[in-house]
Parts: structure tokens; sequence; C-alpha cells
């Protein structure tokens, strides 16, 4: 079968049979992050990717090179595949936002021309248009890392470690023209244990995407839809409800003047501590452990001046971050991801 895209015919694979029921026809939107690769590869192994729409910010050519050169190296490691690579090899349309714009006639010519039954959406950077999610005939459906309807809006998982939240979850939801506020399909929590590592939680918030993603569609394709009961009504919001949103550039969190030992620790430990300065050119801290104390065990510089929290001091067992309450274990190392992500941001 071929299509047209733009200008471009495109042959595309023969659609998959399932059973007593034909394959969705899936348009995947999503990112070069393995909490878009993974869901995508497990959807491809039992129903038919038309396309995948690509979110890309924009930037420089010197930017764009970096970022190849990262992928790159990630790719020789065995790490992460690209949207590219995987519409490459199945010889279907991959659609670049960067250079075809998601709010453009062009975009939505495209996607007509794709003619979807569904689209899924995973880690996708970018408000999808009404317009755009009313074209197939199922909708979109949205993999969002929290359990709706708190935690709505960007990097979900940042503000949970940030609020030092015990629980976790995915949430499968239909889309509207709200961001991440269309019905509740189907949801899942998990624990956020004290220390976890921010790549340990993006890998649990994958595995239930993957997992949930995988049940929504198997659901809509066998039955035509998921009806509305108890089960996937919009819940009522909580009063404690909390939004995400993105970050700014050196931007800073942590009050050290209230934060206890724990939270400072737990939310290094889940951000990598990008709060603080990098020890060298290319470096990045590795939060070990924390110790807590009744006081601060600062001691009086030469001028006499005590050391405040925040400061980082060296001794014999290694780097000590000063807190309110106690000390955070550090050890410096060098870091390819902060070397490319640190040359990103000088541009």
């Amino acid at each position: 079968m071929s299509i047209i895209v733009g200008d471009k015919q495109m042959e595309t694979c023969l659609i998959k049979p399932r059973g007593e029921h034909m394959a969705l026809n899936i348009l995947f939107f999503g990112t070069n992050h393995p909490k878009s690769i993974k869901p995508l590869y497990a959807l491809d192994r039992k129903h038919q990717i038309l396309g995948v729409v690509e979110w890309s910010p924009k930037e420089d050519t010197v930017k764009k090179i970096l970022r190849q050169i990262y992928h790159y190296g990630k790719g020789l490691r065995g790490e992460v595949k690209t949207l590219r690579s995987f519409a490459k090899n199945r010889k279907i349309p991959h659609i670049n936002t960067h250079s075809c714009p998601i709010t453009s006639g062009e975009f939505e010519e495209k996607i007509k021309n794709l003619q979807p039954d569904l689209i899924c959406v995973s880690n996708f950077g970018e408000r999808i248009p009404l317009n755009i999610i009313e074209i197939p005939k199922h909708g979109g459906i949205n993999a969002h890392g929290s359990y709706l309807p708190n935690y709505q809006g960007a990097i979900p998982w940042f503000w949970q470690y940030y609020n030092m939240e015990k629980e976790g979850g995915v949430t499968i939801h239909r889309m509207s023209e709200k961001e991440d506020q269309g019905e509740i399909l189907l949801q899942e929590k998990f624990p956020i244990e004290l220390g976890l590592r921010e790549n340990q939680l993006l890998q649990r918030i994958t595995k239930h995407t993957t997992k949930l993603l995988m049940e929504t569609v198997e659901e809509i394709e066998q039955t035509g839809g998921i009806e509305a009961n108890e089960g996937n009504i919009i819940p009522k919001e909580p009063e404690n409800l909390f939004k995400g949103r993105c970050i700014q550039r050196g931007e800073k969190f942590i009050d050290w003047n209230i934060w206890e030992v724990e939270r400072v620790y737990h939310f290094l430990r889940g951000t990598d501590a990008m709060e603080l300065d990098p020890p060298f050119w290319g470096g990045i801290w590795e939060v070990q452990d924390y110790k807590k104390m009744k006081t601060p065990s600062g001691k009086a510089t030469s001028d006499a001046r005590r050391r405040q929290p925040g400061d980082i001091r060296k001794t014999k067992e290694g780097y000590r971050l000063l807190c309110k309450n106690g000390e955070v274990l550090l050890q410096p190392h060098f870091s390819f991801k902060a070397l490319i992500t640190g040359m990103l941001a000088k541009r």
C-alpha cells in the first residue's frame, strides 16, 4: 500500500492481522527518549504504525550537531534508537515538528493523508491542536507521567521530587483541547522511595506507560472504544492539586534555611543534582548518601565566619554539602551527558 505525504509517495508494510480484528492504524507522537521509544516498539509488535511525529525544539546548526552526536553515542551503546531510524527501517513517514510545525496547514494535510485510526502520544513536548486530534476516528490518547488529575502539565516527575511525593503514577487519558484534562481511561500507581534516582523513576514510568498504552489500544481495537464508566470518569480535582510547569535555566528551588537534609538529598538524587554548580567542566555531582545531625557541622572559616547551608566542603572522606540539619555526601565524576548538555546550554 502506498500513501502520499506532502509531495512524497511512500510504501507502507501490510496491515497486521489481529485474530478476528484488524490491527488499528496508529500514528505515534513522541521524542527520542525511552518514554517514547519503548512504548512505540511495543505497539509495533502487535499493531500497525502508519507514521511517527517527532517533537523537536528549534535550534541552531551547532546545537543540532551536538544533539545528533549525543544520540549517536547512545545508539552505539545500544541504549536507545531514534524515531527517525524506526521510521526509516519500516519505510513509513517521519514528520519532524521543527521542519513542519504542528499548527501549520501542511502538517494537518499530512495527517489527513495518513488516515490514522488512532493517535498515541507519549512524552511529546507540545500541545496537539484539536483539529489534529479529531482526524482519527478514535481520536487521540496520551500517556501522562502522573496519577491525574494531580501533576498535570510539564515534567510531572520533577515536581513529584520537589514535593517529596511517596507515590507516582501513570495515566492514559483521552486527548482534548485542555492539557491533561481528557477522560481518564487507565491509571496505575507505584512507590517513590526516599533517594530513588531519576533514571530509576523514569524506568518505572516507562514500564507502566508501555503496559497501560498496550492495554488501552487493545481495548479500543477489540471493542471499538472504551465506554465511560465509574472507573474512568474524570475525578474531582483535589483541593491541593499541584500543576507542573517548565523550569527556567538557572532557576533555583532549594530553600536552604527551611529544607531538611532528607528533602535536599531526595531532590538532588532525583534531579541529577542540577541545583548545584558542576564540580568541573563536563562534571556532575553524584549524590551518595546523607547524614542527619542535631546541629550543622560547619566550622568557622579563616575570617571567623561559619559555613552556610548550601556550601560544599572537601574532607578526607569526600565532599560534604551542608544542610540545615545534616550533610549530603557527594562525589564528583565526569559525565558525557553533562558535557553535551553544558555545550548545548552555552548556545
